[in-house]
């Protein structure tokens, strides 16, 4: 993480830690910017209520959903220095399954503040009380399962050395220099220099050196099932608050959560393969 403040700027730490893939010595987080993260973060509340309260139901959703994806474009952009940050991990690349994570965090969260609200403005007696299904906790299972399984199947495979001719198609293939990628890598797993050279297509592509050159249907798959199972489940969560439903955030299928938990098995199963016939470092 670069510095950019004064250089006669306080630090909130003076700890430091080492990057494993670099050696680099990470600077402290400038005063300037942790006030900022506090400023944010007491604003927050107040934003998603007077969003809830004010915007007439239904679009009061959209609204408060709007506010819960600002607040994450500003924290990236005020800790990485891009807005997209939150979803890049610690290779600079584009994740998945982050991805699916801050989706749901998002909808699941701004449709029970929705709801909540919505409560207190008709003088629900316990408002707080918004039932959330099962099916909706399995879904956030499976999504949290996969953003954690991810690093530990990964693992393993920053001790690999991935073999010499596939780096070398690799590098042909992305028109990049072999050595940089060399010098890059965790292992076997493909990483880039720098966190503002995270780009959309690294959510489709591989991990590996091997086939980071190539579309990774694993990824594909479980992309297009949550992207449906979202769009769909925001637009139930807004049809019910537009009707006055506000008991419960909505079910989703019992059918749809056994396809979403196969399409992330096969995800797990993918980051689990060896694509780089790789060898002990």
């Amino acid at each position: 993480m670069s510095d950019t403040a004064n250089p006669g700027a306080q630090s909130v730490t003076t700890s430091t830690s080492t990057s494993a893939a670099h050696g680099a010595v990470m600077k402290p987080i400038p005063l300037a910017v942790n006030n900022r993260l506090v400023v944010l973060t007491a604003a927050l509340p107040l934003l998603t209520f007077m969003a809830a309260w004010f915007v007439a139901p239904g679009w009061s959703y959209v609204a408060t959903s709007v506010v819960l994806v600002a607040f994450l474009l500003v924290l990236g952009q005020t800790i990485s220095g891009t807005p997209f940050g939150v979803l890049i991990n610690e290779r600079n690349l584009m994740s998945l399954s982050r991805f699916q994570a801050v989706l749901w965090t998002i909808i699941v969260i701004g449709g029970y503040l929705t709801m909540v609200v919505a409560r207190i403005k008709a003088g629900t007696p316990n408002a707080v009380d918004v039932g959330i299904p099962q099916e909706l906790w399995l879904t956030m299972g499976i999504s949290s399962t996969s953003l954690l399984g991810t690093p530990l199947l990964l693992g393993g495979k920053r001790q690999r050395q991935p073999d010499a001719k596939m780096m070398k198609s690799t590098a042909d293939q992305l028109s990049e220099d072999q050595q940089a990628i060399d010098s890059q890598r965790q292992g076997v797993l493909y990483a880039n220099e720098s966190i503002h050279d995270a780009r959309v297509s690294d959510i489709f592509q591989g991990d590996e050196v091997g086939n980071t050159a190539h579309v990774d249907l694993a990824k594909v798959q479980m992309f297009y099932f949550t992207a449906i199972a979202a769009v769909s489940y925001f637009m139930d969560v807004t049809m019910a608050v537009l009707r006055g439903d506000t008991a419960g955030l909505p079910a989703l299928s019992q059918g749809f959560v056994a396809l979403l938990a196969i399409s992330h098995g096969g995800y797990l199963v993918s980051k689990s393969t060896d694509h780089s016939n790789s060898k002990p470092g």
